[in-house]
């Protein structure tokens, strides 16, 4: 994600200069741009997660097809081993 640039105008805010937001404060005391800014970042985590959501269904097909393939040769290599070991069962 891109971060917009600032202008070379803005002032630029010290860390201590940032309130700290405590659980005791009244939802009427956080200033509005605050809230803004929450707001925003709930909207990116909710628009993340969907991105998420869609591209784990669109790969599902090709997950399930890797991991048939994974079982079978998992599955087909101990049955290979058990066939070297006790010698009476053709791999």
């Amino acid at each position: 994600m891109m971060q917009a640039e600032t202008p070379s105008s803005s002032p630029t805010v010290c860390p201590d200069q940032i309130p700290t937001l405590t659980e005791d404060m009244a939802l009427g005391q956080v200033p509005q741009a605050v809230h803004v800014a929450l707001d925003a970042r709930v909207a990116e985590k909710q628009a993340l997660m969907a991105l998420s959501s869609e591209l784990l269904e669109n790969l599902r097909p090709e997950i399930e097809r890797l991991t048939a393939d994974l079982v079978q040769r998992t599955l087909q290599s101990v049955w290979d081993k058990r066939a070297r070991t006790f010698q009476d069962v053709e791999p």
